[in-house]
């Protein structure tokens, strides 16, 4: 109710009130209907032509409603009007023509009525014509008032598309009632009649769903005649669209529908029909591209227009590129529209070499198949393939067959012949690659080489070929005399020093290896003297007489981890040496040297006593056994120089029982008679003590003074008795003191850890 008082106010100024009279013609007249527009013309015919030439008009007069308003004699040719209807001159006749025309300018509603001629004439009866006018009231100009009753001029907006518009279009007056039609554009959308609580307004009450088609201007048209157009109305909507048709063109770079990898294309993207300007995106697969893009619009065909300069690249093949309309005034979902073409990039071949099948990638054992494949990934595909081994390309027929130009190269049986490294080549409508090499290991299992098992110094060494090396080494050693040693090892080498037991004469080694190939067919065997390792004889040696026995003194020399001495005798048929006795030298050669100091370190050995005719032997010795004995004979000299005074017989074992029990007797003689006179004595005056002086001469004070020192001469020195026998001179000799000296000093320190003095049992002379 308030909106239609509202719509009653807006429409008072604008009523327009009429009345229409009433005319009953004379029955002998016919009526006419005749239509004019307000503010028009309207012309009434009236028949005042006489039915005989005898007969003539008399008088004609026009009546509306039966009110003369308009007469005309025409025996004095004077008319008549009505001051009342005929104000500012707008009522004529037209008397000449015929049929006569009552002529009514500047129509207005109360215009309308019944009009009716009467015509008198001379002879015949008077006629009656009528003409019923009505009179055409144009509507007002329609105007929009929305669902809240709020008046809308010239636009309305925003809307999204599929939003429902309600709005109202209102006519005031019009006669006969006008017919209110909404269009889009030049499309009828809605012509249904309304009324309104006003009196005199039309109304006609628009549900629209707004779409692309229908969101051009929209215009109310209200008309009540056929005389005139439409009265009408136009609204713009303003319709928040997106783009309707997006598309992707290439402009140039390209070759058909082609791309070519490295090379810049440009693509041109057209967005059609988007409200307001759309942002023109470009999206290669999932990633956004910003740059070398740019966009225009044109507002008359609302077309967005954007470029986009692409440089593919070879994982761009097959990739969706993307051109999206987006209107940012949009909510998402009802905002974008796009367009997407799949690149086709063409690039040449992209090519990886590899070996199929189990293991290591380059690696293949000898007898086993090998087969390599070149993986191919190239748009256009390839047409040809090209093998190379060792950079020298592969011919067919030859140790790799005749398939040699398929992207697989197949050897069934591969030999140490085939191994090197390989490439391939693949060749397309674009172009050439080639691949990097992949070097091709054949394995084989171990085989004993040319020189087999060698001996260097004190470790065996086992000359094996494998690919791979060997990670295993199986021992056999058998040393003469002893049992069948098996031992195995991680590298060729095999120090003597893990042989357990005695290492003397030969040796019988044998070796086989094991790489995770394949056992080895044939052991590696060898046999070995091992006399070579044997320390060589001693060269600087010489007998000395100290400490009251025979010592053999040597330098040390190498190899050598002990030395044994020996004494050799005369045999009883003075035919031959007899080795008397044998005893170790003490330190070993690594002990001798490292206690030198610089000096030759002389390493000793007690001989004890010698005789006349015997020799004394040094032989320098190893776990491998002792060298040849170096002999020397003392020298009369030093044999004469160990004879010692003559009293040193009595120090001799039968000669020093008896001499001692003597001895022990006579002190007990003695002790019994000094004993009784002192008993003897006691009984009588001590006598007077008597001292005597003892003069002695020059021969007894030297030997008392030289008691306890003993000089001897040396057999020889370390030069002159390097080789040989000693030939005892004196003059080379040189004297030796005798006095006894602490035995520590000289006394034979316990062997060091690390060597073991070994006694054998004979040492070949």
């Amino acid at each position: 109710m308030a909106r239609r008082m509202r719509v009653c106010v807006a429409l008072t100024t604008f009523m327009i009130l009429s009345s229409v009279g009433t005319f009953i013609p004379g029955t002998d007249g016919p009526v006419s209907l005749q239509t004019a527009l307000e503010g028009g013309n309207a012309e009434l015919p009236c028949d005042t032509i006489p039915e005989s030439v005898h007969d003539e008009l008399m008088l004609l007069v026009w009546y509306k409603d039966d009110v003369p308003i308009y007469s005309f004699d025409a025996r004095i040719n004077i008319e008549w009007s009505s001051a009342v209807f005929n104000i500012s001159g707008r009522l004529s006749a037209d008397i000449e023509k015929q049929p006569s025309k009552l002529l009514i300018s500047s129509l207005t509603g109360d215009d309308q009525a019944l009009y009716h001629c009467r015509v008198d004439f001379l002879l015949a009866p008077t006629r009656n014509i009528g003409v019923n006018l009505t009179v055409i009231v144009l509507p007002s100009q329609p105007f929009f008032l929305d669902e809240v009753g709020n008046k809308v001029e010239n636009k309305i907006g925003p809307y999204h598309e599929g939003d429902t518009l309600v709005l109202s279009c209102l006519v005031i007056g019009g006669r006969p009632p006008p017919r209110i039609s909404w269009y889009s554009g030049e499309d009828l959308v809605d012509a249904s009649d309304g009324t309104s609580d006003i009196p005199g307004v039309r109304e006609n009450e628009l549900y629209l769903p707004l779409t692309r088609d229908n969101a051009q201007s929209l215009s109310c048209r209200a008309s009540n005649n056929q005389l005139t157009p439409p009265v009408i109305t136009t609204l713009q909507i303003e319709l928040y669209l997106p783009a309707f048709n997006v598309s992707i063109y290439w402009v140039h770079g390209t070759l058909g529908d082609a791309l070519q990898a490295g090379k810049p294309a440009v693509a041109k993207c057209i967005a059609h029909g988007s409200h307001p300007q759309p942002d023109v995106l470009w999206w290669l697969d999932h990633k956004h591209l910003t740059q070398h893009s740019n966009q225009s619009l044109d507002k008359t065909t609302r077309t967005a227009i954007s470029f986009l300069e692409l440089t593919p690249s070879v994982s761009d093949n097959g990739a969706t590129l993307a051109c999206i309309a987006t209107n940012s005034a949009m909510t998402p979902g009802r905002d974008s529209k796009a367009d997407v073409v799949v690149l086709n990039v063409t690039y040449s071949p992209i090519i990886e070499i590899t070996r199929v099948g189990d293991g290591r990638p380059g690696e293949v054992v000898e007898l086993d198949s090998l087969k390599l494949e070149c993986e191919t990934k190239a748009n256009p595909p390839v047409v040809n393939y090209t093998w190379y081994f060792n950079n020298i390309e592969i011919m067919s027929n030859s140790i790799w067959g005749s398939s040699t130009n398929s992207p697989t190269l197949y050897i069934e049986e591969a030999t140490r012949k085939h191994a090197g490294k390989y490439s391939c080549a693949a060749i397309n409508a674009v172009g050439e690659t080639r691949t990097e090499f992949i070097n091709i290991i054949v394995n084989y299992p171990p085989e004993c080489s040319q020189s087999g098992i060698v001996l260097v110094k004190e470790t065996l060494k086992c000359n094996i070929n494998a690919l791979p090396a060997p990670d295993t080494y199986f021992w056999h050693i058998q040393s003469s005399g002893e049992d069948v040693q098996h031992l195995t090892t991680g590298s060729p080498l095999l120090p003597l020093t893990q042989i357990s037991g005695g290492l003397l004469d030969v040796l019988d080694a044998s070796c086989e290896a094991g790489n995770g190939i394949a056992s080895q067919d044939k052991p590696c065997r060898k046999l070995f003297s091992l006399e070579q390792l044997r320390p060589p004889q001693p060269q600087q040696c010489d007998l000395a007489y100290e400490y009251e026995e025979f010592q053999m003194r040597c330098v040390p020399v190498e190899n050598a981890t002990h030395y044994e001495v020996s004494v050799w005798r005369m045999s009883t048929s003075n035919s031959s040496l007899v080795l008397e006795r044998r005893r170790s030298m003490g330190f070993g050669v690594t002990q001798a040297l490292a206690q030198g100091g610089g000096i030759p370190w002389l390493v000793r050995g007690p001989l004890g006593t010698l005789k006349i005719g015997d020799e004394a032997g040094a032989s320098a010795c190893n776990r491998y056994g002792c060298s040849r004995a170096l002999l020397l004979r003392p020298t009369e000299n030093l044999l004469h120089a160990a004879a010692g005074p003559w009293w040193k017989f009595l120090l001799e074992k039968d000669v020093g029982i008896s001499v001692g029990a003597t001895v022990l007797v006579v002190a007990f003689l003695a002790s019994t008679a000094f004993l009784v006179r002192l008993i003897r004595r006691s009984r009588s005056k001590p006598p007077v003590p008597v001292i005597q002086v003892l003069q002695l001469d020059d021969v007894a004070r030297d030997y008392l003074d030289t008691i306890g020192e003993h000089k001897v001469r040396a057999s020889c020195s370390l030069r002159s008795c390097s080789s040989g026998y000693s030939d005892g001179s004196t003059e080379t000799a040189p004297t030796v003191d005798r006095r006894r000296k602490p035995r520590t000093l000289w006394g034979w320190d316990q062997p060091p850890p690390d060597v073991t003095l070994t006694l054998h049992r004979e040492s070949a002379v």
